[in-house]
């Protein structure tokens, strides 16, 4: 090409973001420079990164989204005098590796474009920024820290593996800020799905945002994007098949990295998770608006004479953050059922401590177990004060003087709690124990095996799921109640 056509063609770059990808060669494994391919979903998704000033995308992996965005980035910082894009990953490793995409496409672009006296030497050039010195553009790579995007003023922001950021909401607020002001610059937050959180900052984001097909979209300034494994025109339900026979026993991966639809990608119930689908759902289709009482008690399932009752109690710290909980569950033949629960979030120790002494003796006295580890301590000493009569003890021995003492409460350490759970599980995926409680049911749907244990993975920290633990850890102590009978004139009539 001559001056001017070179020229021209550079003209087009910065006003077709297509023109730009003929010139585009990326790295793949065992490729250095591998011709790009475009495919039809990836067309779209060029175009909404000039139309949409917001954007949230749910991807499947491998499907060149990230490509697309470390293009782009590089086309802009050329094309543009004066843009900055920043990049923010769940990490630096993370984040480096983005801008390196932009920096391979690069060092692959035809020798007369690099020639050019503006892209002859890319200044800044580490693995943190790369730029164009004489044009004043440049990308940065920053990790999800509760500082990244404050005070940057940038055309571009992309929030890369966004689901991961441990700060993402945080970095949002300071990033959005950056773009405002001005109809040019964008945004846009791109993940896979983080399998270990349900109901995350990112995935409430994406609902929210306009085109989701969910009931709160609309309701944020974004737009959302989907691209799943069939994204790709390489890939096909044999293909998907494959995936599902190589991981049967790590579902869990498939899910998280090739979603077909946004529904199963954002599904409530992990592939992971410590209970059955079909369990959970099916309580969820049978759960109930209980009677409440002050705001924070709710009744399931009234006292009955012939129900024998257990009942377990997590406390929290009663400041608006984790919620103390009181489970009481019915037991009647093989079945049992949770009948009540008490459930806040902002109630101190002693009112806590005293709603429970009430209800449980509205419930006949059940065994009442209480997690006896740190704040617990205090809920127990209240239910002593005020006389409880069926308070847990659990057995303890001093191994020095091999003296055998009681001690109130049962401490939920991490044996503890991993062998109660076992149990509840045990017992919900037979049937033989259910709740009604929507809360509840919720936390369970969040309840995961994360390196062979179970974590809650939602926003809660599962309290209503420890107190349904220690409640039903100890159903099996409940002697079966001796059958009604009457005799007359010393003979047994029934």
């Amino acid at each position: 090409m001559n001056k001017e056509e070179k020229i021209r063609e550079m003209v087009k770059f910065s006003t077709d973001p297509l023109s730009f990808l003929r010139y585009v060669r990326i790295q793949e494994p065992g490729e250095l420079a591998l011709r790009y391919e475009l495919w039809p979903h990836l067309v779209e998704f060029y175009r909404a990164l000039e139309r949409f000033k917001f954007i949230d995308v749910i991807k499947a992996k491998q499907v060149g989204i990230s490509w697309s965005l470390a293009i782009t980035a590089l086309r802009e910082v050329m094309t543009i005098p004066g843009w900055s894009v920043l990049e923010i990953s769940k990490g630096m490793i993370e984040a480096q590796e983005l801008l390196a995409k932009s920096r391979v496409v690069y060092e692959n672009l035809p020798e007369w474009i690099k020639e050019i006296p503006e892209y002859r030497e890319p200044r800044p050039n580490s693995s943190e920024q790369f730029g164009f010195e004489r044009l004043g553009s440049i990308i940065q790579a920053f990790p999800s820290t509760e500082s990244s995007g404050i005070g940057k003023t940038v055309g571009r922001v992309i929030h890369d593996e966004a689901d991961f950021h441990e700060f993402y909401l945080t970095n949002l607020g300071h990033t959005k800020a950056t773009v405002a002001d001005s109809p040019e610059r964008r945004l846009v937050a791109v993940s896979t799905i983080d399998t270990s959180k349900q109901d995350s900052d990112f995935q409430r984001h994406w609902k929210a945002a306009e085109g989701s097909g969910y009931p709160e979209a609309g309701s944020n300034n974004f737009k959302a994007l989907f691209y799943g494994v069939f994204s790709r025109p390489d890939r096909d339900e044999q293909f998907y098949q494959q995936l599902v026979r190589e991981n049967e026993q790590t579902p869990w991966v498939v899910k998280r990295n090739y979603p077909r639809t946004p529904e199963e990608a954002l599904s409530p119930i992990a592939a992971a998770s410590c209970f059955k689908k079909s369990v959970l759902e099916q309580m969820w289709n049978n759960s109930i608006e209980p009677e409440v009482r002050q705001n924070s008690i709710y009744i399931l399932r009234p006292p009955a004479v012939g129900t024998q009752y257990t009942a377990g109690a997590d406390v929290g710290g009663g400041g608006g953050l984790d919620y103390s909980v009181l489970t009481i569950v019915g037991r009647w033949g093989l079945m049992s059922e949770v009948a009540a629960v008490i459930y806040s979030n902002t109630i101190g120790t002693d009112v806590f401590a005293f709603e429970v002494d009430k209800l449980c003796r509205e419930y006949f006295n059940p065994l009442l177990v209480v997690d006896n580890i740190g704040i617990g301590r205090a809920v127990i000493d209240k239910l002593v004060q005020l006389g409880y009569p069926n308070l847990y003890f659990s057995e303890l021995e001093r191994r020095k003087k091999n003296i055998s003492r009681r001690e109130a409460g049962w401490s939920l350490t991490r044996p503890n709690k991993r062998e109660l759970l076992v149990k509840l599980v045990e017992r919900l995926n037979n049937g033989s124990l259910v709740t009604r409680f929507k809360p509840m049911i919720k936390e369970l749907m969040e309840y995961q095996w994360v390196q062979d244990y179970p974590k809650p993975t939602g926003r809660t920290h599962g309290d209503t799921v420890i107190s349904l633990m220690l409640a039903s850890g100890v159903l099996d102590r409940l002697k079966q109640p001796e059958e009604a009978h009457m005799f007359v004139r010393g003979r047994k009539i029934w």
